[in-house]
């Protein structure tokens, strides 16, 4: 009997939320949940961009809604998980993507700064677990929560990082202890770690640039830098029914940077 990978990749009517949706990884993981089948919310700060993405993902034949969300904002996060539910009858999916990855020096680091970070990049994304899980539990769903860490969790990357790769790092320890407190409930948490990746926020963060030589040694072993399109694709197996075996893991995505 040959296997059927068409089933094993499928999420037909399974109910998704993807946040930081509206550009770059969050809406290619958007658009790669909707074209097997998800319905997916693209959650974003910037409603106007989320709308056009949901636009278009139901231009293409697909199924998006999208919702407004500041992640560093309890009673946003909390509305768009509770929205999410209502509005497709359930939670199957929770991809927490939106990130800041705004960078300063650590002697320019103010604590404003640094509580800025940890509450988008950390607590955001606890936040949505936290009430992700509580529906999936009551519904006896067997849902799955993928959080977009970095490589940047376990290797510094470049000076005037440290604020974002300590938020990545604790989301990455957080998914595994998300994931020991809720296999028994048939959720799998899993983290996707990308590498140097191309996207808008790159161009848009604020502080210091990298110096020109940096830039040259984030190039992985593999000859290119990340595409958008390499994480969504991460994220897809860890949504689907061909990972279901793996829990608590943590997938890096980055060209072999961090190991070669």
């Amino acid at each position: 009997m040959l296997i059927d990978l068409d089933n094993m990749f499928r999420l037909d009517r399974k109910s998704a939320i993807v946040t930081g949706a509206a550009q770059g990884m969050g809406e290619a993981i958007a658009r790669y949940l909707a074209g097997v089948g998800a319905m997916v919310v693209v959650a974003d700060i910037n409603h106007e961009k989320a709308e056009a993405v949901a636009a278009g993902i139901r231009d293409a034949g697909g199924a998006a809604q999208a919702i407004h969300v500041d992640m560093a904002q309890e009673i946003s996060v909390l509305a768009l998980v509770r929205g999410a539910h209502d509005l497709f009858g359930g939670l199957d999916i929770l991809v927490n993507n939106a990130g800041v990855q705004d960078r300063a020096y650590i002697e320019d680091t103010t604590s404003d700064y640094w509580d800025r970070v940890m509450s988008v990049n950390l607590r955001g994304p606890f936040l949505a677990c936290r009430e992700a899980i509580a529906f999936m539990r009551r519904s006896k769903t067997q849902g799955r929560i993928i959080n977009i860490a970095s490589n940047s969790a376990f290797h510094a990357t470049a000076p005037s990082l440290a604020a974002y790769s300590s938020s990545k790092a604790g989301l990455e320890a957080f998914t595994r202890a998300a994931a020991m407190e809720t296999a028994k409930d048939g959720i799998r948490v899993n983290a996707v770690c990308p590498g140097n990746t191309t996207t808008p926020g790159q161009f848009t963060a604020s502080g210091p640039a990298f110096p020109a030589d940096q830039i040259a040694a984030f190039m992985p072993p593999i000859g290119r830098a990340g595409r958008p399109e390499d994480i969504a694709a991460a994220v897809l197996f860890l949504a689907a029914d061909a990972s279901s075996f793996i829990t608590g893991q943590t997938l890096v995505v980055d060209g072999g940077w961090l190991t070669c």
